[in-house]
């Protein structure tokens, strides 16, 4: 009576674990999956801080060549600022993201289910903390950018501002375009790393969903 009393309670057992198993493959789908998405807003966020960057010698040309006492740069009404703005506005997306996908990340990390294809997963959980540390890295950087930016065209329509302050501050400028280059080649390739291991994990997890059906 004994044995038959234990190897009912094993097969409830069995069947409960493949039960949590199927949980697992579901819960890390939907986590492969919200990196997926993160992934893309984080390009998108990415593009969209560079199209306007593109945007800002346009508009500071139009200042200097419309605004001869540079008076809109004095109280801050000249186009270049709403750049500066924008640029801001989807850097603060950008960081929101990054902290998203942060999150997924230690969701991945929870789950060590042998039921899971954890080579994939550990891949992807890798690629993401590679990701986010050099994003967190550009956000710095490109604050700080965005704060010099902000600073030398108030500088410009003061009335102490002489050609020295125009040359020294597109210097500093040139300098830190420079280094956002640099950051973004790097960013570039972090993130069609998450993407290819994303790619793999989701395939995995697919397959174990469809197995387990």
């Amino acid at each position: 009576m004994k044995k038959r009393y234990l190897v009912t309670n094993l097969f409830a057992v069995s069947l409960f674990l493949t039960a949590c198993g199927n949980d697992d493959v579901a819960k890390a789908l939907e986590s492969t999956t919200s990196v997926e998405t993160q992934n893309e807003q984080i390009v998108t966020e990415l593009n969209a801080i560079a199209e306007q960057e593109g945007n800002l010698q346009g508009s500071f040309e139009s200042t200097l060549s419309e605004d001869a006492s540079l008076s809109t740069l004095a109280d801050k009404t000249s186009a270049v600022f709403e750049n500066v703005e924008t640029r801001s506005s989807t850097l603060s997306e950008l960081k929101e993201t990054v902290s998203a996908m942060k999150e997924e990340q230690a969701l991945l990390e929870e789950k060590t289910s042998d039921k899971l294809p954890q080579e994939e997963l550990t891949a992807l959980s890798t690629n993401i903390e590679n990701l986010t540390a050099s994003l967190e890295e550009y956000i710095a950087h490109y604050e700080t950018v965005l704060a010099e930016q902000e600073t030398y065209f108030s500088d410009l329509g003061k009335e102490d501002a002489t050609y020295e302050t125009l040359t020294a501050g597109m210097e500093t400028i040139n300098e830190s375009d420079a280094e956002i280059k640099t950051l973004l080649a790097k960013l570039d390739q972090q993130l069609i790393a998450v993407q290819d291991a994303q790619a793999k994990s989701k395939a995995s997890l697919n397959e174990l969903n469809e197995s387990s059906k």
